[in-house]
């Protein structure tokens, strides 16, 4: 991310924790402070604060439509449905934060599957980007 290196180094560790759900209770409170300020969208309004965190979503829809569908540019619906997920995995991630349980494993296992649903889900309302053989796996 271009951004990254015009930022200071605090937000540098809090953009690389935003790229690991469910890793964050590894390090110590005031990271986790710092990961619910950035994805909350700062303390009040801070621009350069939410221009951050816009730009570190972005990138992981960037880099999950690369990964699925072998490009980064992706229907308006595809891109929708991926940044839903990405939302939703922030929110899970601040919430599993407070209250520990499920386990870590348990917590990653749901937000891959979430993330296959919404890959099949976008393939429904958008047949020309199927979703990836790995999201098609029966869940057991």
């Amino acid at each position: 991310i271009r951004a990254v290196r015009a930022i200071p180094e605090r937000l540098r560790v809090i953009l690389q924790y935003c790229r690991r759900p469910a890793g964050s209770r590894r390090h110590g409170p005031h990271n986790r402070a710092a990961y619910r300020t950035v994805v909350s969208g700062g303390v009040g309004f801070d621009a350069q604060v939410h221009a951050v965190r816009d730009e570190v979503r972005e990138a992981i829809v960037a880099t999950i439509a690369e990964g699925a569908y072998g490009r980064r540019d992706i229907a308006p619906l595809a891109r929708m449905g991926l940044l839903g997920w990405v939302c939703g995995m922030e929110g899970a991630t601040l919430d599993w934060m407070d209250r520990p349980e499920p386990s870590r494993d348990s917590m990653r296992a749901l937000l891959v599957r979430t993330l296959g649903g919404t890959l099949r889900a976008i393939e429904e309302l958008e047949p020309a980007h199927p979703a990836p053989p790995a999201a098609r796996r029966p869940l057991v």
